[in-house]
């Protein structure tokens, strides 16, 4: 299954249950022949009302494909033997009178007025479906994805991690999982405003989905998190980290005001001869970039000291660094 980073909700891979036959469809058709074989024989105008009825039929079906189909051609075997009807009737050997055009006239009437009542109930059956297609696209996008950057949200993630690992299993491969924290986020927020915190988070999951492969399945975990799960080793995390600020400082570029985002990525990897699931990776590349987060904050000395706050000699100690 190919998944690409980001991939939005009318890009993921649809299942769409069998629809059962509507029994109207070939109604309709078989109805609008036995009139027209009927006015053809008798030169009736009587008769016309078979095709009414059979195009009222076709105004009922299903607004399906298939179903469109089956009222295009009623409606036109409909509308093409009344006209072949007509002509025979004008044509035969009886003489034509005042009464019989008058009888054919209003048979034609509401013949007319049904087509009309039909093509417009189809149209609306038509948008209706429409309408409900579009609602279920939204629906299934809120419920699998992320509304602010379009990434996968958990059960996303959820949906793809197992066949990820079943598939990877089957093939003898690992999985690899990466978990990227944006440190200083609420710092953002609060400095420079929400709209800030949103650039940074938009700009992270843009730089994540330019350096993870095709694959790949990334999702927004929490407010400040993001997970790549693949097929294979993958990258290492100081290599994702590397890209991801590079990629985010090409991002600022145009603005060099603007909040850079800080980046801590811890990983972990699943072989296939371990038994481990989707969760328990989960948990270990969590907890190595927590870890790896606290070891970088904890290095972290500020740039600028002012003369009170800068220690002596006798009190500056070296701080490790991970």
């Amino acid at each position: 299954m190919r998944v690409k980073v980001g991939t939005r909700a009318d890009e993921l891979p649809k299942v769409r249950t069998p629809e059962r036959p509507q029994p109207l469809d070939p109604a309709g058709l078989l109805a609008a022949l036995a009139g027209v074989v009927a006015l053809l024989v008798t030169h009736r105008p009587e008769w016309s009302s078979v095709l009414v009825l059979a195009v009222s039929a076709t105004a009922l079906a299903g607004s399906r494909p298939d179903g469109r189909r089956w009222a295009a051609a009623g409606l036109a075997v409909a509308g093409l033997g009344w006209s072949a009807a007509l002509a025979a009737a004008v044509l035969a050997p009886e003489p034509w009178s005042g009464v019989d055009g008058l009888a054919w006239g209003w048979q034609l009437a509401l013949l007319v007025l049904a087509g009309a009542v039909c093509l417009l109930l189809r149209r609306r059956a038509a948008r209706a479906a429409d309408d409900a297609e579009q609602a279920r696209g939204h629906a299934q996008q809120a419920a699998v994805h992320d509304p602010l950057t379009g990434l996968l949200n958990r059960k996303g993630l959820a949906l793809l991690a197992g066949p990820i690992l079943e598939s990877s299993r089957r093939r003898g491969d690992a999985v690899y999982c990466v978990f990227v924290d944006v440190d200083g986020l609420t710092r953002v927020n609060v400095d420079h405003g929400q709209r800030a915190g949103d650039d940074v988070l938009l700009t992270v999951s843009d730089a994540l989905s330019r350096c993870t492969r095709a694959t790949d399945a990334v999702a927004r975990w929490g407010d400040d998190e993001f997970v790549v799960v693949g097929p294979g080793t993958g990258l290492p995390p100081l290599e994702i980290e590397r890209r991801v600020r590079a990629l985010c400082r090409v991002g600022h570029s145009v603005d060099r005001t603007a909040p850079q985002p800080r980046i801590s990525a811890g990983g972990a990897i699943l072989e296939p001869w371990d038994d481990g699931d989707v969760e328990s990776l989960l948990r270990h590349a969590g907890r190595e970039m927590h870890v790896r987060r606290a070891l970088r904050r904890e290095a972290v000395v500020p740039a600028h000291r002012s003369p009170r706050e800068d220690p002596g000699p006798a009190d500056r100690r070296p701080r490790s660094t991970s």
